[in-house]
């Protein structure tokens, strides 16, 4: 969920730094209409809307903030933007609403917020979409099911704004110097290990360019060992949410396969600790991502071509994120259909929010365009985000502990129960046995 403005700059580098620059303060006001009813441009409707995007994908989403209010600015409505450390968020949010004072909506990822949902912080949708006249037939059959708690009457809980996957961004000017193809990028595990030891770099036995672009512990290793796992043919849950790691077996050749890309092939180091830095000034080679990272190495110049994420084990899949919209409970319910009025505006208008911003769209009509693919980063460069989707399987488990399950995190339970095996304090075996009994535990609870 988030791209560096400037790679090189230090406050840029994290996925969700915090932008320096906040929205305009302001009053919201408790009007229980949209602009077409009691509020006029005299007398404005305030919607207040949290986000913690960052960096450069978060200054494209201001973009559209401010596009909506440009377009509303005489019809008696306008949003006010928070800007709120990720880290932060949903802590933030609970306090808000405990207390009646939540946002009006603010962003949410596909499958995190069944706690949200349980506790009705969050609001089912489906009456609302009916109500403002969303078209949920103009959006993937994927992003509306991954927008849905079946342990919450199937109700959906987001509207989609863009879908994501982490694909390889690979360094033209290291393949070039390697002797290899640029238009044939590694396609299976075999290749990619191939191109890996050709382009890197040592000093000795010091790995001083990795040719996959890897760190000692955090998102990177965990990312990398839930996707390889799932390709060698291990599920976090079963399909009926009842059963926490299905074939385990292939779980622990994953974290092997990880530790031989330091250990054995030595095409990683564990001293990057700054992965976006570290691929943006040519430490590594090889660099899986999503494409919250596009505008950042855009801007920088950096050579690079991104492609599909290479067929590792028995299944070609990678990882999912649906980003979207979620409205929160207002002591007014009449707020409601105010705010879904606004974030069907930002749905309807989110063309540029799926060119230039992140993601493939999830709407059907933006990705007919004829100039879809023609409008904002080349083609070589975002194209593998929006191909990729059709193999981004491996998103989140919607159970209220679905924050453990998460693969794309530095620092929940499985982040630091797999540390333990990338620093060699922690068995295979029995880091396995950690993760099925947490895990089982959480299924559990439903």
């Amino acid at each position: 969920m988030p791209g560096p403005k400037s790679i090189l700059s230090p406050s840029a580098l994290n996925r969700r730094t915090l932008l320096k620059a906040a929205a305009a303060s302001g009053a919201s006001l408790a009007v229980p209409y949209f602009w077409t009813g009691r509020a006029t441009a005299q007398s404005p409707m305030e919607i207040v809307h949290w986000s913690w995007l960052a960096a450069s994908d978060g200054e494209v989403w201001a973009q559209m903030i401010s596009n909506f209010n440009d377009a509303h600015k005489d019809k008696g409505v306008q949003i006010r933007m928070e800007v709120v450390p990720e880290e932060q968020y949903v802590t933030k949010v609970l306090a808000a609403a405990a207390t009646g004072k939540a946002p009006d909506f603010g962003w949410g990822t596909a499958g995190k917020g069944a706690q949200l949902a349980r506790d009705g912080v969050t609001v089912p949708l489906d009456e609302l979409i009916t109500a403002v006249g969303l078209d949920l037939a103009d959006f993937s059959e994927s992003s509306i099911k991954a927008s849905r708690y079946p342990k919450y009457d199937n109700k959906v809980f987001m509207i989609p704004m863009d879908l994501m996957s982490l694909q390889p961004e690979i360094n033209i000017d290291h393949v070039k110097e390697a002797g290899l193809d640029p238009a044939s990028a590694p396609t299976d595990g075999a290749q990619l290990l191939e191109w890996a030891e050709k382009m890197t770099k040592r000093e000795g036995d010091k790995v001083v360019r990795s040719g996959i672009m890897m760190t000692g512990a955090g998102v990177q290793p965990t990312v990398t060992w839930g996707i390889v796992a799932e390709q060698m043919g291990f599920q976090r849950a079963s399909d009926d949410l009842k059963t926490a790691c299905v074939n385990p077996n292939a779980g622990k050749a994953a974290m092997q396969w990880v530790l031989d890309l330091f250990d054995k092939q030595k095409v990683s180091t564990r001293d990057v600790t700054d992965r976006y830095k570290a691929f943006g000034t040519g430490q590594g080679s090889i660099f899986w991502t999503g494409p919250w990272t596009l505008n950042g190495y855009v801007q920088q110049k950096l050579p690079f071509k991104t492609a599909l994420f290479p067929k590792i084990g028995d299944k070609h899949v990678t990882y999912f994120e649906g980003g979207g919209l979620e409205l929160y409970t207002q002591a007014d319910p009449g707020r409601h259909e105010a705010t879904m009025q606004a974030v069907k505006w930002l749905s309807d208008n989110s063309f540029l929010w799926t060119t230039v911003g992140r993601g493939a769209s999830p709407r059907k009509s933006i990705l007919e365009r004829p100039d879809y693919k023609t409008t904002g980063n080349p083609w070589d460069i975002r194209g593998a985000f929006v191909d990729g989707m059709s193999i981004a399987t491996v998103g989140e488990i919607p159970v209220v502990a679905g924050p453990d399950f998460t693969i794309y995190s530095g620092g929940n339970f499985l982040a630091k129960t797999l540390e333990g095996v990338w620093t060699g304090q922690t068995a295979i075996d029995a880091a396995m046995e950690q993760i099925q009994a947490q895990w089982q535990t959480g299924l559990d609870e439903g």
